[in-house]
């Protein structure tokens, strides 16, 4: 659902404007917007209006265009303070306005202390700009879900992990090599870190067209990851990358042989164990606890910088 936020010039009468009755403050109605679809219309201030039609994409559109024809344009982003008038400082309501598409469970409370913390960081700075910023690219994963890429060859148990982190068959798992023909992307949440997880297919010589399609667009994925796993199991070793992995993770523990390489993850998907340790060290590679516990300001907008 789209929202539209309608902010009246001085003596402009947005009601009017639209076609619709008057209401005070605080009042919703639910309305038809020009024959194109039904809405709620939100009036929260002397000057701003909220439109939620129930239409998707294509609706939106056709509302935008309507709008244009009124006279009503975008003007970019608004004011944060105007959009979050019961916030205390600027500080605060880009803090909200970040709350609402952050991603992960664990930038709710980083959010609603930034306004203290910047507020203590403008009174007596203890870090530069840069320091913040270094440390705020770390703490944006939190906002949007980092790539985490898993590669490993045929059969080695990378959709069985996948299905054993989401919890539920998304991916298919059997014995035979190729199954896995498409690339799978799925959002995981790992210990409230929300992350984009991608199950790509074995990394073997094939002569079957759609599998070498996924093999080459997973090759794409994996100069994107933000965190790329390599994955071997007993008798299955480990993949040829073009880049070095961030991690390793020896799947299929609970079978005999195979001797994880130093550093190494060891994982049973069927049976459990060693997934906890996993989660925690995906996460710790994405997130760092130092920086998760840091106290220090985060500079989860730009315009926090300009402030």
């Amino acid at each position: 659902m789209a929202v539209f936020e309608l902010v009246a010039a001085p003596g402009v009468d947005l009601e009017a404007a639209l076609g619709l009755a008057p209401r005070p403050a605080g009042v919703m109605r639910l309305e038809r917007l020009a024959d194109i679809d039904m809405a709620l219309v939100v009036r929260l201030s002397d000057s701003l209006l909220w439109l939620m039609p129930h239409g998707g994409t294509r609706i939106a559109q056709r509302l935008t265009q309507w709008l244009g024809s009124l006279g009503l344009q975008s003007q970019g982003a608004l004011d944060p303070q105007a959009v979050w008038p019961e916030a205390e400082s600027r500080d605060q309501a880009l803090a909200l306005e970040a709350l609402g598409r952050a991603a992960s469970p664990l930038a709710v409370d980083l959010l609603l202390d930034q306004h203290r913390r910047w507020q203590e960081h403008r009174s007596q700075p203890r870090e530069t700009m840069d320091e913040i910023s270094r440390r705020s690219r770390f703490l944006n994963r939190l906002l949007v879900p980092p790539l985490v890429v898993v590669v490993g060859r045929p059969n080695v148990g990378k959709s069985t992990l996948a299905n054993a982190l989401l919890g539920r068959e998304a991916a298919i798992t059997s014995d035979v090599q190729g199954t896995t023909r498409d690339y799978v992307v799925t959002q995981l949440d790992l210990a409230g870190l929300v992350v984009r997880w991608c199950d790509t297919p074995g990394r073997r010589d094939t002569t079957d067209q759609i599998e070498r399609e996924a093999i080459d667009i997973a090759g794409e994925l994996i100069g994107a990851a933000d965190c790329l796993i390599g994955a071997a199991a007993p008798g299955i070793g480990w993949p040829d990358l073009p880049r070095p992995a961030d991690l390793h993770v020896q799947l299929k523990a609970d079978l005999p042989g195979g001797n994880a390489a130093e550093g190494a993850l060891r994982v049973s998907a069927r049976q459990g164990s060693g997934l906890s340790e996993f989660v925690s060290a995906v996460r710790e590679f994405l997130v760092p606890r130092d920086v998760l516990a840091h106290p220090g300001p985060w500079l989860f907008d730009e315009r926090l910088a300009a402030s």
